[in-house]
């Protein structure tokens, strides 16, 4: 990654002097000023350590030069600043904070033996919180299937005899823990409560009680996403037909326990380390 400033000096000519001006103040100026004055020295104290003079220091923090790459990197170690950090560039491992630095200090004032004796610690240490890393990991995810299967909230839909099958990983409640299949609903028979594209968990059943919505199959209707009422499927939309089970020979697949949201969706992050959890972890 880049940091911020200029690539080349051919692209600074294409400048005008006030953006040219701006951009040395953005980049250099505006931290110079701000590592000096954290690191408690005056323009004056700053320009004697570097051997320079006032005006060259003054010249940097208002943006009408830029330091040379020789002063630069000596006010890095001067104001007690990694590169990364006085250009912004975030990533972990970049920024080291004052506890860290402070660390690092007692660990070179070490002999030889005590740093090996340390880093023997840090290393079991590490190998101990990636261990917990897993098994949280472990604890706070789950798996259900997705056979990629539509039910409409609409006209029906017909589903493939060998459907495509799919381990999706999602972060657990309720919902997850109880679902045995993800369906996905096409259609808006069952607006505002599920809307077309929507993801639904759904538990196998056999029996539901009115009210409850359920996915069912009709014959030569397809897959569908109803409310079971007394003697009907009943479409929440009122603008859609409801569908009469005993006449159709509806079959009933399961209960929707409900559906998938974004914060249930872990990042590839956490799957990766779930799947090395379910693989490696006994206990």
């Amino acid at each position: 990654m880049k940091a911020k400033g200029y690539s080349t000096i051919a692209g600074l000519e294409k400048l005008t002097p006030e953006e040219i001006k701006a951009r040395n103040l953005e980049t250099y100026g505006n931290q110079i000023r701000k590592y000096r004055k954290k690191a408690g020295l005056a323009v004056e104290e700053l320009a004697d350590i570097l051997q320079i003079s006032k005006s060259s220091v003054r010249n940097w923090e208002c943006g009408l030069t830029r330091p040379d790459p020789e002063f630069l990197y000596r006010m890095f170690s001067i104001l007690d600043v990694e590169p990364n950090e006085f250009f912004g560039i975030g990533g972990i491992g970049t920024i080291l904070t004052d506890k860290e630095r402070g660390l690092i200090a007692q660990y070179r004032t070490l002999d030889a033996q005590a740093r090996e004796d340390v880093e023997t610690i840090v290393d079991a240490m590490s190998r101990k919180a990636y261990m917990r890393k897993l098994r949280s990991a472990r604890s706070r995810m789950n798996t259900t299937i997705d056979r990629s299967r539509y039910v409409a909230a609409g006209t029906g839909e017909d589903w493939n005899e060998n459907p495509y099958s799919e381990t999706v990983v999602l972060y657990d409640d309720p919902a997850v823990s109880r679902a045995d299949e993800i369906f996905t609903v096409n259609g808006a028979s069952m607006e505002p409560q599920y809307y077309d594209g929507d993801k639904v968990l759904v538990e196998y059943c056999t029996d539901l009680k009115n009210g409850d919505i359920g996915i069912f199959y009709v014959p030569g209707f397809g897959g569908v996403i109803k409310q079971k009422a007394y003697d009907r499927l009943h479409s929440l939309n009122p603008d859609y037909d409801d569908i009469f089970p005993y006449e159709q020979g509806a079959k009933l697949i399961g209960r929707v326990v409900g559906k998938i949201t974004k914060d249930m969706i872990p990042s590839a992050e956490d799957v990766s380390l779930y799947a090395e959890a379910m693989a490696t972890l006994k206990e």
